[in-house]
Order: C-alpha cells, then sequence, then structure tokens
C-alpha cells in the first residue's frame, strides 16, 4: 500500500511535495494544537556528528487506488534527527486526507521498533528515539498503546480568559519587596540578550532546555518582562508574544516563558511577572492568553490555577531506548 526510501536529501520534487504537505497539515491542525513539522525542517542537512538527517518520504497510489496506472503522491513525511550519541528525534505529519486510513500504522509495522539491532534503527545509527505527540490525538494514542510505546513525559497547555463572560477579574500581583520590574526594549540588542542568557544559567535548567531556549528566542518575537533587584541583579522575566491568533474563535495571545532564578522561587515574583504580561496581553486585545506548563512543576501549577488559568490540551512524549537527556519540549 505504502512505499518509502530514506535519503539524507530530498530532490526537488520531494522538497516541494513534502513542503507542501506539513504546510498543510500545519493549516488543518492549528486549531487542535497537533504535532507539526516546520517547513524549513524539510531543507534540513546533517551538520556533522552533532547532528545527522534522514528523509523519509512516504508515498501511495491517489486515494489508495489498487490500479497500477494510478500515480504515486506523497501521503506523509517523517523526519528523523540524530545527535552524537545515537540519540534520535523523530516528528511524522500525514496528509490530512489520508489519515485514518493504516498509513501510519503500516509505517510502524513494516519499520519495527527494534534500536538495538547493529546500525541502530531502520541501519540509520539511532540507538534511541523520542517524539512528542501534542494534542490528544487519537490516532497517535492508539497507536502507542498498540505497539506499547510508554510516555516518558507530560506537558500541559493551560489558558486563561482575559476578556468576556468567562473572565475572571485580573489584578496585579504585588512585588517583592527590593524588586523591580521594566521591560526590555529592543530583544535584538545583545545586552538583551545577555541579560535572558544569565538568567538562564541561573534558573537550574538542564543544558537541553537552555539550548531548545535559544533556538526558539533567536527570532526574538514578543516581548520580555524582567525583574531585578535593588544591586541591578536580574531574578527572573517573562516572555510573551501579543501577536493575535485564532483559537475557539477568540482572539488568542501567548506567555511563552516564565523563568526564575533559583534562588528566588516562592516569593510572589513569578505571579508579579505573569500577571503583569497578562495585563499586557488583555490592553493589546486578547480575549485568551495560552501557555505550557510541566505538570510535575507543582509549584507552578498550584500558582497558574490560583490566577484561574485551567487545563486545555494535554501532550506526551513517548520514547523507545535509553537517553541521558531528559525531554524537552517547545514552548509555543
Amino acid at each position: 500500500m505504502i512505499s518509502y526510501g530514506w535519503c539524507e536529501r530530498l530532490d526537488d520534487g520531494d522538497r516541494a511535495e513534502a513542503s507542501t504537505l506539513v504546510a498543510a497539515a500545519a493549516r488543518y491542525d492549528e486549531e487542535a494544537g497537533f504535532t507539526t513539522i516546520e517547513p524549513r525542517e524539510v531543507h534540513s542537512e546533517s551538520t556533522g556528528p552533532d547532528e545527522v538527517v534522514w528523509h523519509l518520504p512516504i508515498k501511495a497510489r491517489r486515494d489508495l487506488s489498487t490500479r497500477d496506472d494510478a500515480p504515486e503522491v506523497m501521503v506523509a513525511y517523517l523526519r528523523l534527527s540524530i545527535d552524537r550519541h545515537g540519540q534520535a528525534s523523530v516528528a511524522m505529519v500525514v496528509d490530512p486526507r489520508y489519515r485514518s486510513r493504516g498509513i501510519a500504522t503500516t509505517l510502524v509495522e513494516e519499520l519495527g521498533l527494534d534500536v538495538s539491532a547493529p546500525g541502530g534503527w531502520c541501519g540509520r545509527g539511532a540507538t534511541s528515539l523520542r517524539c512528542w505527540a501534542y494534542g490528544s490525538h487519537p490516532a497517535s494514542e492508539r497507536l502507542t498503546r498498540r505497539f506499547d510505546v510508554r510516555p516518558v513525559a507530560r506537558l500541559w497547555t493551560v489558558l486563561r480568559h482575559l476578556s468576556g463572560p468567562f473572565a475572571m477579574p485580573l489584578e496585579t500581583a504585588e512585588i517583592p519587596d527590593g524588586a523591580v520590574i521594566g521591560e526590555l526594549p529592543d530583544l535584538a540588542a545583545p545586552a538583551a540578550t545577555a541579560r535572558v542568557r544569565d538568567l538562564l544559567e541561573r534558573a537550574s535548567l538542564t543544558r537541553s532546555h537552555v539550548e531548545q531556549f535559544g533556538d526558539e528566542f533567536a527570532d526574538r518575537a514578543g516581548r520580555v518582562l524582567i525583574a531585578s533587584d535593588a544591586a541591578g541583579r536580574d531574578l527572573g522575566f517573562v516572555w510573551f508574544d501579543p501577536r493575535p491568533r485564532e483559537h475557539m474563535e477568540l482572539r488568542t495571545a501567548s506567555v511563552r516563558a516564565l523563568m526564575l532564578a533559583a534562588d528566588v522561587r516562592g516569593s510572589g515574583l513569578g505571579a508579579a511577572l505573569l500577571t503583569r504580561a497578562l495585563v499586557r496581553l488583555r490592553d493589546t486585545g486578547a480575549q485568551l492568553a495560552r501557555m505550557r506548563v510541566d505538570p510535575e512543576d507543582e509549584g507552578a501549577v498550584r500558582m497558574l490555577r490560583l490566577l484561574s488559568f485551567e487545563q486545555e490540551e494535554a501532550h506526551a512524549c513517548y520514547q523507545i531506548g535509553d537517553r541521558i537527556d531528559p525531554p524537552v519540549y517547545r514552548r509555543g
């Protein structure tokens, strides 16, 4: 029913088809928040031992026809990125027109999930696989249950109504004594980047989380409110993006990150930063605010519940084989 072949670089025709496929899937899945692949990743290539990239275009006869003269089209696309330790990240999307027709199940049945064989998974060199499934997609849940793939981490998307009949009163939380909050005026300025980087180093994050944040912050989109003490030492920041997107037919904006130095957690500074960001989003016309949170972070979950956030979506990270790094997730 399907055909496929690994390649380190897509040819021009496959690259065009894959780009169209991932863009169409992203538009289709935007409201539900399911896993997406960035169009630029279709063009990616290996950068040496630190990242080996493999592409897998999956094709079938148009409309899954059994006629030999039916043209072949790309029905799904998989991208495999492997680090120097053999740890691989997998992302796959199926063309919305070909979903619920057994494409992903057939692929897993044919490729298998053995990462211990010589040469790694499918001979690509991967000794472990990790994949984030964003959104409660019934197909991913069925697939992982069938092949007994267990989640190793979970993530929530939470939202808060900022206006309208479901909005709770929003007041800025009190700033702890000795702290002041201001805005970084130019996120592209080297000084702004240095201040954000310094706080990341003092937030007790893993190296993987710091690197992931750096990749996401690279576009410098949005705004940052930053808190400092009387001596000028930065204590924490909130990064938010006021650009509206439609969600549930409401204008929705995102809180991308809330970071505090490890020694000021529990002081109330997080609530002070976050509520000021929410006020800014509300004043720019957003009706909803969304953000992601690790449900294992009890302090963050408790603060968000007190600020009238509600859980909207649950996400899961699935893994096969052992890893030396913890799961990291996209913040937006």
